[in-house]
């Protein structure tokens, strides 16, 4: 397809926290000469959304996919939906609101489709959260609930003229405090945010570089750098075609980032094998390590990675936006050499199924 791709984005929370209200004051607020579209997604058979959000503009097409979740029971029709949607007539935004008990992440994974990743353009997630149900572990301790939070590029309080001060507080506390961070983190009333929060986006390394070239790149600027130039680097520098490296010193102590496109893809027993060796520290040529996380899209899914007090694990995450690890060591002035080198050892090369796909 050689027209403009469409921005896409998701609108999601659990249910009852205001996503609809939401989109109501976007589309009310949307530039008018634009043509934009949502696609709702009712977890029960009679659509009722979408009747509600219709009525918001003139310049809108609502397409409704009721009876479940749209990344699982119905994930054929949010495909074919989709289809049909870019046929009949191109909107200039396509706004996804998937169903409070909808798993988010399997609808990225669609919409990162070979076909579909030729039309739409990813841009940021959005999660509304009601501070409230952070003291209840009826929401806190559900699977959806935290996966909603974690895949947010975007996390949003909503109905906080409802919560009291404290609540508002635990909201943020949590939001700062989570990895990877959030690219916003905002606090409203009535579902109202800026239509500036769609168009965020992530430190995505570009050019792309396809994972069978990044492993040699990599060792070939990796091996052009000396240690003493590269930990001048600056916040943001490129260490390599399709990688961002950022680096950041205090006294007594440094840390290394590294972030890479979502559709680069590492071996999970690599990783955990490199993670596991962490604590030997010196066999990397690592001063000693105080912490070590990182959420990479492996042949086993999106995993998250962390090191700390000597141990290793790894869990499955709903984060979808890129891979990104980041090591904390003891030092002024650490090489970063082996770990880099051997993490990069651990990308894949692309197959014919996987390699445009980001599931």
């Amino acid at each position: 397809m050689n027209k403009q791709k469409v921005p896409v984005n998701l609108i999601t929370g659990f249910l009852g926290v205001g996503k609809t209200t939401a989109i109501r004051r976007l589309l009310a607020n949307k530039p008018a000469e634009q043509y934009w579209a949502v696609l709702v997604n009712e977890f029960g058979e009679v659509g009722i959304d979408g009747a509600a959000i219709s009525s918001a503009s003139a310049q809108l097409n609502v397409v409704e996919v009721p009876g479940g979740c749209i990344c699982c029971t119905t994930s054929p029709m949010l495909r074919v939906s989709l289809t049909k949607l870019l046929r009949e007539r191109r909107p200039d935004r396509l706004i996804i609101e998937p169903s409070g008990l909808g798993h988010p992440s399997g609808i990225i994974d669609v919409l990162r489709d070979p076909y579909l990743a030729a039309a739409l353009d990813v841009r940021a997630t959005i999660t509304l959260v009601d501070p409230r149900q952070l003291n209840d572990t009826r929401y806190t301790s559900h699977e959806i609930w935290r996966e909603q939070i974690t895949l947010a590029d975007v996390l949003i309080a909503n109905k906080c003229d409802r919560a009291d001060a404290a609540e508002v507080d635990h909201f943020m506390a949590m939001a700062r405090g989570m990895y990877p961070p959030k690219l916003a983190v905002q606090t409203t009333s009535q579902g109202e945010f800026e239509l500036g929060l769609l168009d965020l986006r992530g430190e995505i390394p570009a050019p792309q570089t396809p994972a069978s070239e990044l492993r040699h790149r990599a060792r070939s600027t990796r091996q052009a750098s000396s240690a003493s130039e590269r930990s001048q680097m600056s916040p943001g520098d490129v260490a390599g075609e399709g990688w961002v490296v950022k680096d950041h010193t205090e006294p007594g102590q440094a840390s290394r980032g590294w972030v890479w496109a979502p559709e680069v893809r590492f071996s999970a027993q690599q990783l955990a094998e490199l993670f596991q060796r962490l604590h030997a520290h010196s066999t990397l040529g690592l001063l000693p390590v105080q912490r070590a996380k990182g959420v990479f899209h492996t042949d086993h899914g999106w995993l998250l990675f962390n090191w700390v007090g000597n141990e290793a694990s790894a869990v499955e995450i709903a984060w979808r936006r890129d891979s990104r690890a980041e090591l904390i060591v003891s030092g002024d002035v650490p090489d970063w050499h082996g770990f880099e080198t051997a993490m990069l050892a651990c990308i894949l090369p692309p197959t014919p199924s996987t390699s445009a796909q980001g599931n």
